[in-house]
């Protein structure tokens, strides 16, 4: 095993010697902390006190193949981004590859400068992932909010659309950008703008109840209402966010 600093965000698994000591040489040129391992067994140990961001791996190779690694290695660590880099260039490889978990599927020669683009590309994945961990969900089926290290909050039907329309818009919204979403049609627009404030302000109240988080709708006059947080939304279809 061959290890340049403490803190390792890519692991190669790879036998071939020659090839391995290439491409750590070129990745560690290029900015990288990188380790070198040569197969299953090494890469085991090696996870009990290291977890990369970025797996490159040979399917060919000693004691457990690589196909049987991704899969183990997708299960237990689900934010490793999985590159197999192999000489198995059929279309049944590839599709296996990326049932058993890979994210990248590349056959060799592949030139280090590609093999460079596709590491910064997938760190930017793990690093939008990570950021996204750290934002409020809006569940538009089971009617909650959700955020980091706070309890569920439970939303009524016109909360969660408050919410949604707010989120979805990313700007502030006047009373007249909101009222279509709510409100008997049939009502004049003095109620319908006296019943969108009740329901914005019991909102708020909701919101502020978890100190841990800077949950708030701010209002602004003559502007409308924003929220103060960040918000994607989860609705069963598709996910969106501002």
């Amino acid at each position: 095993m061959v290890i340049n600093k403490s803190k390792i965000d890519i692991v190669f698994v790879e036998d071939n010697e020659t090839m391995r000591d290439e491409l750590i040489d070129f990745l560690k040129m290029q900015g990288f902390s990188i380790a070198g391992i040569n197969d299953g067994p090494e890469l085991n140990e090696f996870l009990k006190t290291h977890q990369p961001e970025i797996l490159i791996l040979d399917l060919n190779l000693q004691f457990e193949d690589g196909i049987s690694i991704t899969k183990r290695i997708r299960l237990a660590y689900p934010d490793i981004r999985i590159v197999l880099l192999t000489g198995r260039v059929m279309l049944v490889n590839r599709i296996e590859g990326y049932e058993a978990g890979a994210d990248v599927y590349l056959t060799k020669p592949t030139r280090p400068a590609e093999i460079a683009a596709v590491i910064r590309n997938l760190q930017k994945r793990y690093k939008t992932s990570h950021v996204e961990e750290q934002m409020c969900t809006l569940d538009t089926l089971a009617f909650q909010l959700t955020c980091p290290g706070c309890e569920p909050i439970a939303l009524t039907s016109g909360e969660v659309m408050l919410l949604k329309a707010m989120a979805v818009s990313n700007r502030y919204l006047t009373h007249h950008d909101l009222m279509p979403f709510f409100g008997d049609a049939v009502l004049d627009e003095k109620t319908k703008k006296a019943r969108l404030e009740v329901l914005i302000s019991r909102l708020r109240l909701k919101l502020r109840s978890h100190e841990r988080q800077n949950l708030d709708i701010k209002a602004l006059r003559g502007e409308g209402y924003r929220l103060t947080f960040n918000l994607r939304i989860k609705d069963g279809l598709k996910a969106s966010k501002d």
